[in-house]
């Protein structure tokens, strides 16, 4: 009953992973790898002596400069790393290391945020403790399309007013007004820009309000450098210009302006709204259902159209903006998709992989990649300078 179930129960009561499916698996005999960042899944191609036909590539991520890599083999592989990791992952091997370069052209498109938003009321004084309680214990449809979930955290967990600003700072259409209006809230009300910003017992005085949304809107991912990824090639959206993900839901503002109304309150938005960037709690999409790799990346049993054997089963297989929260839609899709795979006991030797014609085979490294450190060594030599130096100077 304290509230801490979004930030870290310390009360051994939540249903994490690692109590039933992993926990389940490994009583099966599986293995758990933790601390591994996956870089490849390669192929192979022809009979194999011990039937595998793909090679799963990862590094560990605490392998600071060489980072030494490691080869599994499979009969089967399931990519399960959410929306991001799983797309990010299926970029790289499609179009950077070429290890699956028949995956779908669709790959990273239909990507959706569950047209959400994070806005919420932090009550002007503290007479009523709204930290107590499940952290998520209600939910109710505003109209036919726009749902809300109040959330709240435990007491100390104050941290996410860092990324929140008070609504009636966020006016105009550029982010120039948006600043000048943050300067001028404060100046105005100076009392809530503080309550929000500054005063003590956030959490306990503070409702988050989670607004979902059915609307089909969507956005695409692909591999790209921007700003926001410090000129490193990783992961960038592009809005759909004919059906984008707003930044702002009217809806639920009209929500928190009641809300804030009833408890005596500040109505706050999230920061990203003054950079006119939407935000999400539920990422979904990226590899879609469909009945071919024209129109899909997997099929109707999440395998991976072109490559028998990989399958994906996460968010980014949900087909659409779902309004609420979607982790019982990805339990249910996946134990269906996991349904489908025979169990050891009736399962028969899997064919092997044919080389498609004309395809060039992709060759395994010598098991470390040291570019992969270039960022830590710039960090390390002009240190190790610094103290050469200083050890000379005495």
């Amino acid at each position: 009953h304290c509230g801490g179930c979004m930030v870290g129960c310390r009360h051994n009561a939540k249903n994490t992973l690692d109590k039933n499916y992993l926990y389940l698996a490994e009583k099966w005999g599986a293995e758990v790898r933790a601390e591994a960042n996956v870089r490849d899944i390669r192929p192979l191609y022809g009979p194999q002596p011990d039937q595998a036909r793909y090679e799963v590539v990862y590094e560990k991520i605490t392998d600071l400069v060489f980072k030494r890599q490691t080869a599994l083999r499979a009969r089967h592989v399931i990519v399960s790393a959410g929306v991001l990791g799983t797309v990010n992952l299926l970029l790289q091997c499609r179009d950077e290391t070429k290890s699956l370069p028949l995956l779908s052209r669709r790959l990273g498109y239909m990507v959706r945020s569950n047209s959400e938003a994070l806005i919420g009321v932090t009550a002007r004084t503290d007479e009523q403790d709204f930290s107590q309680g499940v952290a998520i214990s209600s939910h109710f449809w505003v109209d036919d399309v726009t749902s809300v979930e109040p959330v709240r955290f435990s007491p100390g967990s104050s941290f996410m007013r860092n990324l929140m600003l008070p609504l009636d700072a966020l006016q105009g259409n550029s982010l120039l007004a948006h600043l000048g209006h943050t300067v001028l809230a404060g100046v105005k009300r100076p009392f809530d820009f503080l309550t929000v910003r500054l005063l003590p017992k956030w959490a306990e005085k503070n409702t988050v309000l989670l607004v979902m949304q059915t609307l089909d809107n969507r956005m695409s991912l692909r591999r790209g450098r921007s700003l926001w990824t410090l000129g490193k090639k990783g992961l960038v959206t592009e809005r759909d210009p004919n059906q984008p993900i707003p930044t702002v839901v009217e809806t639920g503002r009209k929500v928190l302006n009641s809300f804030a109304e009833k408890v005596n309150g500040v109505s706050w938005v999230g920061m990203n709204e003054l950079m006119n960037k939407p935000n999400t709690a539920h990422i979904l999409g990226g590899c879609g259902i469909g009945g071919n790799e024209a129109n899909g990346v997997v099929d109707i049993n999440h395998e991976v159209f072109n490559y028998p054997g990989l399958f994906v089963a996460d968010a980014s297989v949900i087909p659409a903006n779902l309004g609420v929260n979607p982790s019982l839609t990805i339990t249910a899709m996946t134990e269906r998709a996991m349904s489908r795979i025979p169990k050891q006991a009736e399962a028969v030797t899997p064919a092997p992989l044919q080389k498609p014609e004309g395809l060039e085979l992709v060759q395994g490294g010598n098991g470390r990649s040291p570019m992969k450190a270039f960022p830590f060594l710039l960090a390390f030599v002009p240190l190790t300078l610094f103290f050469l130096f200083k050890a000379f100077k005495r």
